[in-house]
């Protein structure tokens, strides 16, 4: 009975489906879990303490459902334990990511935001100086890969290189991610200047 529910709650922490899936043997068992109903935002939350600390490490919300099993519908973890949350991923009713922000430095601040769109990430926005603001801007267009599975292939980047706000530097990328095109700003006016094939 404990060895189900350990693997069932390593399944809640590392997701369900065609492309998450863990044999019994991969699993690396959580030591404490405990549920709480949310009743003013119709959630339960499930807390995993992975490390032994005591504290709560991993945070999965469920919405529960009538005529359904309940949905993850947001995931915060804490990565290095610190006691502060480093990734928050949300998810729609069909359990599809729709945004996931990260803290790539663990500062306490988000510098990573992550997009989608039926669950295939279709924009990225990353603050690489850390002030606060995003100064690069990734757009993503939805294939089909060699599987079936649909995945996002950057098409463009933007990116402020200089922390003035504005946009100077684009980057376009041919269907193997690599850079075809590129142009600047030189006067800051925000319109492109100088073109590279």
């Amino acid at each position: 009975m404990h060895r189900n529910l350990a693997f069932l709650a390593t399944l809640l922490f590392f997701g369900c489906g065609k492309k998450n899936e863990i044999s019994e043997s991969e699993v690396v068992l959580p030591q404490r879990i405990t549920e709480k109903q949310l009743p003013e935002e119709g959630l339960v939350l499930v807390e995993v303490d992975i490390n032994t600390d005591q504290q709560p490490d991993i945070f999965n919300y469920f919405r529960e459902r009538e005529a359904a099993p309940r949905v993850l519908v947001k995931k915060k973890v804490d990565l290095n334990y610190d006691g502060k949350i480093d990734v928050i991923s949300y998810f729609n009713l069909e359990g599809l990511m729709e945004r996931e922000e990260m803290d790539g430095d663990f500062d306490g601040r988000f510098d990573t935001a992550d997009y989608y769109q039926d669950g295939v990430r279709v924009m990225s926005e990353r603050d690489t100086d850390y002030d606060g603001r995003p100064n690069i801007y990734s757009y993503y267009e939805s294939f089909e890969d060699d599987q079936g599975e649909m995945r996002g292939r950057i098409t463009h980047q933007e990116r402020d290189t200089n922390g003035d706000g504005k946009i100077d530097y684009w980057l376009r990328f041919n269907e193997s991610g690599d850079v075809i095109k590129t142009g600047r700003d030189t006067d800051g006016d925000g319109k492109m200047d100088v073109r590279e094939e």
